[in-house]
């Protein structure tokens, strides 16, 4: 037997496994979603028999190794070396000196030193530094379940570490000192900050007095990203799984508040906002998504640089917003029933009203076009039809308007936003990219049954004479000199990019959009030419108008005004 399938034969793939998915017993195995690519039905396995987590939609997977090296991203030594120390098992080599790294486990560096700073904490000589915790309201358990510590000393640790091996230039590589001996977080309270299979990985150290700054956190690491680490996911992520919720605070002392709460599905976000990281890992586990950011300005402009970064994610949002722009540690101390104030969480467009009622009186006709501007901008942004159908209804039910009104006023803004990301993105032109999509496609009988116009009704725009062209060509068994084919050739590959991961049907409405952005040019253009002459008092000025007003209807044109 090797090592690597002595090692294996000793790691349970169901529980490891379900660090990082949650999954449902099928018959004598496990099923769960793929973390390894998006999908609705279950297609990933989890074998406890074969001792095998494997996705059959994607191919990703396999015994504990494989699996640990592919949902962690490492290498084939470092997930043997992790699950080595699981398994208790010895390995004969040093992986990090074969790699001439730096000397030792930086692993195992970060839990010596969370063992100390939480053996410091308990010492009487630091009792003033425990009781700050204990009043505070973090007992003793929390505490030990957290590993809260403190750095009293600046140097034992340094020569704690020394004595277990390690150079001094992996030592002070670590990020946990500023030098020979200088303990980075000296006369802090610590906050170790956990990976997701609850290896400490930085740590966050808070000062207790007058000072800054308030927080000093560790570095970027090879081993630490603040921005695909959620503090306190290790302990809470059981929780999560079993309510089928998530509750995302800011930093340590909220994250730690609730669980000493006994709300221990709550998790902390170290930077300014949720992001696409973090929200991929939490739909391994849920679907349900409360955010409850700080009150302050930075708080709410983080929660909207949240919510934008879980635009189409396939989520339920709330947004829970503490009394007095309290944060939830704070709002603990005062009694409050934070269950209670979750069972009034608003949705993102709630949020974004409320938000938007500071700065607008939305009671007054110039107040909801005001905050409806805005909503625009953000709707523009939601592909799912459904959701963008229930956001309508619930702005129009609070701002009391239309969803006809709405619904139209939304597509004429999606439509022009939409062309001029496409112009903006591809730096082409729109008829450019009809002519792409024609000729990637074969979209000729496609173009000509929707574009309501004639090629020489539409010359009047730019570059409007290579759809023109082309449509000429199509006979034609030799293509035109006229064409810049270098150019073309840059737009197709430009449209192949980015409808790579499309479906057939996806791509056809993208190409309508353009088509009927072109219609609506036409459109404009023919209007302004019929009634240039007529006088707007007139009977005939009506009767134009009118019949121009039911053209674009039957066209799905918004006309405007004027």
């Amino acid at each position: 037997m090797s090592i690597s399938q002595e090692i294996e034969s000793k790691i349970n793939i169901v529980e490891l496994a379900g660090r990082y998915i949650q999954m449902k017993k099928a018959g004598v195995n496990y099923k769960a979603l793929c973390p390894f690519h998006s999908e609705k039905t279950a297609s990933f396995v989890i074998s406890p028999v074969k001792n095998l987590a494997y996705c059959f939609s994607c191919h990703h997977g396999g015994g504990p190794i494989r699996f640990l090296m592919e949902i962690e991203k490492i290498e084939f030594g470092e997930a043997l070396h992790i699950l080595a120390k699981e398994a208790g098992v010895e390995l004969k080599t040093d992986y990090y000196k074969e790699r001439g790294e730096k000397t030792g486990d930086i692993y195992d560096m970060h839990r010596i030193a969370t063992d100390f700073y939480h053996e410091e904490i308990k010492r009487e000589e630091n009792n003033e530094k425990l009781n700050y915790l204990m009043k505070r309201g973090i007992s003793q358990e929390t505490i030990d379940r957290f590993k809260l510590g403190y750095s009293g000393n600046p140097r034992e640790l340094f020569a704690r570490l020394k004595d277990k091996g390690f150079t001094e230039q992996a030592i002070i590589d670590s990020g946990i000192f500023v030098g020979p001996g200088r303990d980075k977080f000296y006369g802090r309270i610590i906050f170790p900050i956990a990976n997701f299979a609850g290896h400490t990985v930085a740590f966050t150290g808070r000062i207790t007095g007058t000072g800054e700054p308030k927080y000093l956190n560790s570095p970027v690491s090879d081993i630490f990203n603040k921005s695909a680490i959620l503090y306190g996911f290790h302990l809470a992520k059981s929780t999560v799984a079993k309510e089928q919720s998530v509750i995302i605070v800011e930093g340590q002392m909220d994250t730690v508040a609730l669980h000493q709460a006994g709300i221990t599905n709550a998790v902390g976000i170290s930077g300014t906002a949720l992001t696409k990281e973090h929200i991929a890992l939490i739909k391994r586990f849920t679907k349900k998504l409360y955010l409850c950011l700080d009150g302050d300005k930075a708080g709410i402009e983080a929660t909207f640089k949240s919510l934008e970064n879980l635009y189409n994610e396939d989520l339920d949002i709330y947004i829970i917003s503490l009394p007095d722009a309290k944060d939830p540690d704070e709002f603990l101390k005062s009694w409050g029933d934070f269950r209670e104030e979750m069972k009034k969480a608003l949705t993102p467009i709630a949020f974004y009203i409320k938000e938007g009622a500071k700065k607008y009186n939305i009671t007054e006709m110039t107040g909801k076009k005001a905050i409806w501007e805005e909503l625009k901008k953000m709707l523009k942004h939601i592909k799912n039809p459904i959701e963008i159908d229930a956001y309508i209804r619930e702005i129009g039910k609070i701002l009391d308007l239309s969803t006809d009104v709405l619904y139209s006023e939304l597509k004429s803004f999606r439509e022009k936003r939409v062309i001029e990301d496409v112009k903006k993105k591809s730096g082409f032109e729109v008829t450019e990219l009809i002519t792409g999509y024609i000729r990637l496609y074969g979209f000729f009988d496609l173009f000509l049954e929707k574009f309501q116009y004639t090629t020489q009704d539409g010359m009047f725009i730019p570059s409007f004479f290579v759809i023109k062209n082309l449509l000429e060509e199509r006979g034609s068994k030799e293509a035109s000199d006229d064409i810049d084919h270098d150019r073309f050739s840059a737009i197709e590959l430009s449209i192949e990019e980015e409808n790579a991961m499309l479906s057939h049907d996806t791509i056809v409405l993208k190409f309508l959009e353009l088509v009927n952005y072109v219609n609506k040019l036409c459109f404009e253009q023919e209007k302004k030419n019929l009634l240039a002459d007529i006088d707007p008092n007139s009977d005939e000025y009506m009767i134009q108008r009118h019949a121009l007003q039911e053209k674009a209807k039957n066209m799905g044109i918004k006309v405007n005004r004027g």
